[in-house]
């Protein structure tokens, strides 16, 4: 979406999902190959100076083949990892959505897939990805490394459902686009240490040898390969007969902190009720609280596990343009990028804004319609978010900065033309973090769809 107005984007996709009937309950063991794709492109015209809001964008460009519970694909789609809610949520921390998907290969299962002595007690989702992130930046050519696994316990039918797990996202490799600024953090030549034995240090987040300083410079050493992140999540999953309540956490780890506890006040909660009527006005409620302030406490001792605190989540000496892509962040947007050259993060890293207090409600429905030939049910979401924003350890804000951000959409499916979409979008920022504004997007969605 363009940043600026006025602005016309034209958008069109083809999509072909799996047949169904080959994946039903109890034939996987025995299903064949079967495959799907997706492509969807944006045209944006506009006056933006960023040159990729006004281009032709790929959001998803992907082809995928499954057999029984496994499934590969290559290119790029959206995803979502991490037991936060899908729709409602500000997104997961690691992994919300805010930027455009990363073009990777991976392997995975995708569903929650029950293990098979368990009696479907137990039930196993997880994947295993390789990516590329931008060819441009600080940092030219780096890649991504991405794992994720998440076990269910209870069976769909049952009352209670418990969920744990946790993903772990890694930037490594690349090569210093400016070889003669020389800096300390990146080793002699502008190459990143990279290569299979380096990816082995990268998917098992072992350190090299302290020793081996021919290929390693100090940072390097006393750290890790790649800028490690992620988090380890819980949920639980309560049937109520005619709600559904579920809870959740995401506890977030940017070093060894977690592992100390010493950040255990940061993560991602919420809680969701949902009404088991899908044409209930008032479907889902849900409410979240979002906490990086703590980061392991606000000194670092190197020598001093537990008070090697400032995690300074999204920041990294050596991967200066952050847990981004394109300049857009990909964890939770509520750490975002410097807004300018007059806020740029000390050593010109990703964000100066990463210690937030964030309260979030969301809201989502359908809307009967009585009478009309024309138009259907009209499904609606609100979100409301307000946070307060603290800077960082290293750079604080003089006072916080307050920020309130809401949300209103609807889609009315209208009988003409075979069955047209009609969407509607009201957004609002007002606080002393970004400029206050208010957006508007209306569009016209047509779908064909032909049996596969």
């Amino acid at each position: 979406m363009p940043n600026q107005s006025p602005s016309l984007t034209f958008r069109v996709g083809a999509y072909a999902d799996y047949d169904s009937t080959r994946h039903s309950t109890g034939q996987w063991r025995r299903a064949r190959f079967d495959y799907s794709y997706g492509l969807s492109a944006v045209v944006n015209i506009n006056k933006s100076k960023l040159s990729y809001e006004h281009s032709v964008l790929l959001p998803e460009a992907f082809f995928k083949v499954r057999r029984g519970i496994f499934e590969v694909y290559i290119g790029r789609q959206r995803e979502k990892f991490g037991l936060a809610d899908s729709t409602l949520s500000t997104g997961s921390y690691a992994w919300s959505g805010n930027a455009m998907p990363i073009p990777k290969i991976q392997i995975a299962i995708p569903n929650f897939t029950p293990i098979g002595f368990t009696k479907g007690w137990v039930a196993v989702q997880g994947t295993f990805a390789h990516g590329y992130l931008d060819a441009k930046g600080y940092i030219l050519n780096p890649m991504l490394h991405q794992k994720s696994l998440y076990f269910r316990f209870g069976r769909p039918q049952d009352v209670v459902r418990v969920y744990g797990g946790g993903n772990h996202q890694v930037v490594w490799g690349g090569r210093l686009a400016d070889p003669s600024s020389n800096p300390t953090t990146i080793p002699t030549g502008g190459q990143l240490p990279a290569g299979l034995l380096n990816y082995f240090y990268v998917v098992s987040t072992l350190g090299p040898p302290q020793t081996d300083t021919s290929k390693y410079n100090y940072f390097d050493l006393t750290n890790r390969i790649g800028n490690h992140l992620g988090s380890i999540d819980v949920a639980v999953e309560i049937d109520l007969i005619r709600h559904t309540l579920y809870i959740y956490r995401q506890n977030v780890y940017d070093d060894g902190s977690l592992f100390y506890l010493t950040n255990i006040a940061d993560g991602l909660n919420g809680i969701r009720i949902r009404r088991n009527n899908p044409k209930a006005i008032v479907r889902d409620i849900l409410f979240e609280f979002l906490n990086t302030t703590n980061q392991g406490g606000d000194e670092f001792v190197f020598d001093d596990p537990k008070r090697r605190g400032k995690d300074d989540y999204f920041n990294h000496q050596q991967f200066r343009d952050g847990w981004a892509y394109r300049q857009h962040t990909i964890g939770t947007p509520f750490i975002p990028p410097a807004l300018g050259p007059n806020d740029q993060y000390p050593y010109g890293t990703f964000t100066n804004n990463n210690r937030v207090y964030v309260f979030h409600a969301g809201f989502a429905g359908t809307i009967p319609v009585f009478r009309s030939q024309w138009l259907n049910p009209i499904s609606y979401q609100m979100k409301l978010s307000f946070s307060r924003n603290l800077g960082t350890y290293n750079l604080p804000f003089t006072k916080p900065k307050d920020q309130f951000s809401a949300l209103a959409s609807i889609v009315a499916p209208l009988n003409v033309l075979g069955g047209v979409q009609l969407t509607a979008n009201l957004a609002i920022d007002n606080g002393s973090l970004y400029q206050n504004g208010i957006g508007t997007f209306i569009s016209l969605r047509k779908i064909w769809i032909q049996a596969k």
